[in-house]
């Protein structure tokens, strides 16, 4: 019985005696079509590192030209962006809670290593914005306040139960 040492490239028997393909051999059967069946892949392959050689060799003055595009078409952009958002808001929200709720440990653990990093700065940001809205914070307690007497006096109605017995 003969045993085929899969080279097809240098094959000792004059009619293939491979019964079967295996995933390797459908794998590089691919890659020979890529590479030679279909020529066009090549190309773009060519131009594709040619283009990869222009953007590393001329990085900052690509990136000068974009900020000063960006920068002298601001409103429009930002028009675009409002626009393109207004009509795709359900799939954008969507797409945002799917990617918070799969990383959801990893964004936790960046907020908490944020917090730890800039406590001080966040303290200062803290105080500086009650300093400055005391009277609206206040406004917005005594409102939440009134509208949740009911709750309190329940929930105090409650312990004065609880104590009593």
């Amino acid at each position: 019985m003969s045993i085929c040492d899969r080279d097809c490239f240098h094959c000792k028997y004059d009619d293939c005696i491979l019964e079967e393909l295996e995933a390797v051999d459908y794998d590089e059967q691919r890659r020979i079509e890529r590479e030679i069946v279909f020529p066009q892949d090549r190309k773009k392959k060519i131009v594709a590192a040619y283009q990869r050689a222009y953007y590393k060799a001329n990085r900052e003055e690509i990136a000068a030209k974009k900020r000063a595009y960006r920068e002298a078409n601001r409103e429009e952009i930002a028009a675009y962006q409002r626009a393109y958002y207004e009509a795709n808001r359900e799939e954008i929200a969507a797409k945002r809670r799917a990617y918070r709720e799969a990383n959801r440990d990893e964004i936790a653990a960046r907020q908490r290593e944020y917090r730890e990093a800039n406590r001080e700065e966040i303290a200062a940001y803290q105080r500086a914005y009650y300093k400055a809205n005391r009277d609206e914070i206040a406004a917005r307690k005594r409102a939440y306040y009134e509208a949740n007497r009911d709750m309190r006096r329940c929930r105090k109605d409650k312990q004065d139960k609880e104590v009593a017995q």
